[in-house]
């Protein structure tokens, strides 16, 4: 279940495990293991997944259907629902230019 929601994940951001790898800082022969020799990753590790991907531990071991985080709550509207949940699917060059561009507006 695991390797399955991770590839996904990494599909949804255009990444291979390479690229991954290099990104979150988990060397690149463990991500190998997950992906082609079926080991599972470690507590540690899953957080570092799950912060990299932005989704629970929940999500990323199959005990979630939907990785995104609930945004329900009255103080967000819709469109800032959308706007979140769409920044999170850029790549971190991307997020990195939209955020450039955001503190620029604010000035």
């Amino acid at each position: 279940m695991f390797v399955e929601i991770f590839n996904e994940l990494l599909e949804e951001r255009n990444l291979n495990r390479k690229q991954f790898a290099e990104q979150s800082g988990i060397p690149y022969t463990t991500v190998i293991g997950w992906t082609k020799l079926n080991r599972l990753p470690d507590y540690t590790a899953l957080i570092k997944i799950a912060d990299f991907f932005q989704c629970s531990i929940d999500y990323l071991v199959g005990r979630q259907d939907n990785y995104e985080v609930d945004y329900s709550f009255p103080e967000v509207s819709n469109s800032e629902q959308t706007l979140i949940k769409n920044f999170r699917k850029l790549d971190s060059e991307n997020k990195e230019l939209i955020s450039n561009l955001v503190k620029k507006l604010l000035k």
